[in-house]
């Protein structure tokens, strides 16, 4: 590097144009991968421009060496020869902006300061959201109008599972957003964060059921705590406002418990749906959500049958717990209007009128008197006056559920509620794949009707793992057609999608091309095609990055940026998480009981 700071100087052997130019380096100059430069350029007339771009590959030769062998000569100075080395930059923007080349000769320098923050583009980003730590350890920002919903939204994360770190960079962005000062000021205030909400699905273990413990690791990264500091957060801890959720336990009796392994139940909520919730929600379309299930008539046979179950339903008389009534008679007058019909309170019924309703296995019941009837006004009323064949199939869908979506649906049980705390935690990962997809399909479902009406304000984000099983590239179901929506119309009412999969090819590609912010992890070298927002080296190189690597692309600047994140402060699975005294207790009452029944020793503790 010179006296003057300079690097290097614009290679003249070749030519230069305005997206790609190559830096003959300086001798003692040491320049890596990912680094911002800035190149000095004069116009005709004498006007200054700058050329900002980023490093995207480093070579070496040396000059004189016409032949391998010639190496050796040159080495033991036989042969004349001077080391050169070169970087390829990729331009990102010229200031003033002037599309021109540089001028072969330009001197170089790093971007440092105000010429960082101009490479970046963070002139032109009104509110700035910290989303990472470039490879020197300086903050990149992520403008927060493509983040909330203003000029953009919803974040878009893939990589290969296990190594690309998908759920922890959510969750950091998470954290950035709902648990740091300047995350608070971008959201309008403590008034602002105090009514966003978020709402994070626990798709493997039960590792995101312990982000409000701390990190028991974190004393082990001691860099951790400088990257923190350098994102703005000097003391960060474990979220502070949290609500855990778990799917009920099978009933015993009338006592409902969480079905949790690594926490107290008192500590989890138990999660589920009564009958009339069910039926008001129209929820039964969730239960039918592969597109086996709309491949023949069953989808228009489960729309018949989820309007008549709106337009018999009844609440028991006297009952508080949710139980229902199916109704033997309706009015001919009654409306056929789903959302007009579920707006409504119920009337009240007594047992004697109807079917009872308790649980989904009742629900069942109703369902196979009326396939199987002869009435011809029933089964056009029930299932649109389909086949048999087509009811009966609709049936078989319904009974192979009965296992797997069974303890959701009953009474008494409580539904997730987004009021009290900012992020809700619902663990789906030991339910089946089908119960996963009602309970995706049930809670996407409640927030989005929710918003409808409502503004933009105040938001609610979305962190959905492994999207490539709700909204497939292919196929049909209720519940890709309201992820597609939601990206598609999400921002404008507030509701923003963390989504998160193995390989972008996989998942609808709505919810990928309408994503603001694109991220990616270690990716299978197989799939790096799929990326075209990537440049060809940076595809080849996230083939082989290690975890805490991203590159993020966002609309203000044209290049992807290689990012790092800091290690959590809170846990991010039971492992990592500081013990739980309750949960342990628990567990081990549990060990000691299995013991006994079976007639061994006593556990220990």
């Amino acid at each position: 590097m010179t006296a003057d700071g300079r690097i290097g100087l614009l290679d003249g052997s070749e030519e230069s144009d305005s997206r790609v130019f190559h830096v003959v380096l300086e001798d003692d100059a040491l320049v890596q991968l990912d680094e911002l430069l800035v190149v000095e350029t004069e116009l005709p007339g004498g006007a200054p421009v700058a050329h900002y771009g980023i490093v995207t590959e480093l070579s070496s030769r040396l000059e004189g060496a016409e032949l391998s062998s010639d190496t050796r000569r040159v080495m033991d100075q036989g042969r004349p020869a001077e080391l050169v080395r070169r970087a390829e930059v990729r331009s990102l923007r010229t200031v003033p902006e002037t599309f021109v080349a540089p001028h072969a000769g330009s001197r170089v320098f790093r971007a440092a300061g105000g010429h960082r923050a101009l490479a970046l583009f963070e002139d032109q980003m009104e509110e700035k959201l910290p989303i990472g730590l470039d490879l020197s350890g300086q903050p990149v920002h992520a403008d927060m109008r493509f983040v909330d919903g203003r000029a953009g939204g919803h974040v878009s994360i893939s990589g290969i599972s296990g190594v690309a770190t998908k759920t922890s960079y959510a969750l950091f962005l998470l954290y950035q957003l709902l648990e740091t000062e300047a995350g608070a000021a971008l959201l309008g205030g403590r008034a602002g964060a105090a009514s966003t909400r978020a709402l994070v699905f626990n798709t493997k273990g039960e590792d995101l059921l312990h982000i409000d413990r701390p990190n028991r690791r974190y004393a082990d990264k001691p860099e951790a705590a400088g990257q923190w500091a350098a994102l703005g957060v000097p003391a960060p801890g474990p979220f502070t406002s949290v609500a855990l959720y778990a799917p009920r336990q099978n009933a015993e009796g009338e006592r409902v418990v969480a079905d949790v392994r690594t926490r107290g139940t008192t500590e989890v909520h138990a999660y589920g749906w009564t009958p009339e919730e069910f039926v008001r929600g129209q929820l039964l379309q969730f239960c039918f959500t592969t597109d086996d299930d709309r491949s023949t008539q069953v989808g228009f046979v489960e729309q018949a049958a989820r309007l008549a179950l709106l337009r018999r339903l009844r609440r028991l008389e006297g009952d508080t717990t949710g139980a229902i009534v199916i109704a033997d008679v309706v009015s001919a007058n009654e409306t056929y209007n789903p959302d007009r019909l579920a707006a409504r309170e119920p009337a009240e019924a007594g047992a004697g009128s109807g079917r009872v309703v308790r649980d989904f296995g009742d629900l069942i019941d109703v369902f196979v008197e009326m396939v199987e009837t002869d009435d011809d006004a029933v089964q056009r009323e029930w299932f649109g006056g389909a086949q048999l064949g087509t009811r009966q199939a609709f049936l078989r869908r319904l009974i192979k559920l009965r296992q797997r979506i069974g303890a959701l649906v009953s009474c008494g049980t409580t539904p997730v509620s987004m009021e009290n705390h900012r992020v809700h935690v619902v663990d789906i990962s030991r339910l089946h794949d089908d119960a996963q997809r009602f309970v995706v399909g049930a809670l996407l479902d409640r927030v989005w009707n929710e918003k409808q009406g409502t503004g933009r304000l105040p938001l609610r984000f979305v962190v959905l793992d492994e999207l490539n099983k709700y909204a497939p590239a292919q196929g049909y179901s209720p519940l890709k057609e309201l992820l597609v929506d939601i990206a598609e119309r999400g921002r404008s009412l507030g509701v923003l999608l963390v989504g998160a999969q193995q390989a972008a090819s996989a998942v609808a590609p709505a919810l990928t091309r309408n994503a603001s912010l694109k991220v990616a992890g270690r990716l299978d070298a197989g799939e790096s095609d799929a990326y075209r927002f990537l440049t060809p080296a940076l595809r080849d190189r996230a083939s082989r990055f290690m975890p805490g690597t991203m590159v993020v692309s966002q609309p203000v600047v044209p290049e992807p940026i290689p990012i790092r994140f800091p290690w959590p402060p809170f846990a991010t699975n039971p492992d990592e998480a500081e013990p739980d005294v309750e949960a342990r207790a628990e567990q081990y009452e549990r060990t000691r009981s299995n013991v006994r029944a079976l007639g061994g020793a006593r556990p220990a503790l």
